[in-house]
């Protein structure tokens, strides 16, 4: 059980610092991440609206909090909620786009949340604040 334990905190920082560096390099080439952006939809179809191309550029800060929440442990049921969701969702959107590869790694990247969701049970030290009381539950 111990080794279980330790490999869903592994996978999960992992994959926490991962998002984490990943939208920090995605900031650092910002310009290259809007090229791509453009490339992906200039080749849209079903999810070329205007809303989405506007919060489109935001994408890296959201992986920035949710890989940052995970990493450290804090709400993880909802980062990961929210990773499923958005990962799900641009697995979605890179398939319309015609990115195979890409939607293949999102997608991946989404079964991996689901299975750490899944598996939260390992998680024994995860910080929580339970919604009633306002404390801090361990």
């Amino acid at each position: 059980m111990k080794h279980k334990i330790f490999i869903y905190h592994v996978i999960r920082v992992a994959f926490g610092m991962f998002l984490v560096l990943y939208s920090i390099y995605n900031v650092i080439k910002y310009s290259e991440f809007l090229e791509r952006l453009d490339r992906y939809f200039s080749n849209v179809t079903v999810f070329d609206t205007t809303i989405i191309e506007s919060l489109a550029p935001l994408v890296p800060f959201e992986e920035f909090i949710i890989g940052f929440f995970i990493t450290l442990g804090i709400f993880i049921r909802k980062a990961l909620v929210a990773a499923i969701i958005l990962f799900g969702f641009f697995a979605l959107f890179l398939l319309d786009a015609n990115y195979i590869n890409c939607a293949t790694v999102h997608l991946l990247f989404s079964l991996l949340a689901i299975l750490l969701l899944k598996k939260d049970n390992y998680d024994l030290n995860t910080v929580n604040f339970d919604k009633d009381s306002h404390q801090i539950i361990q």
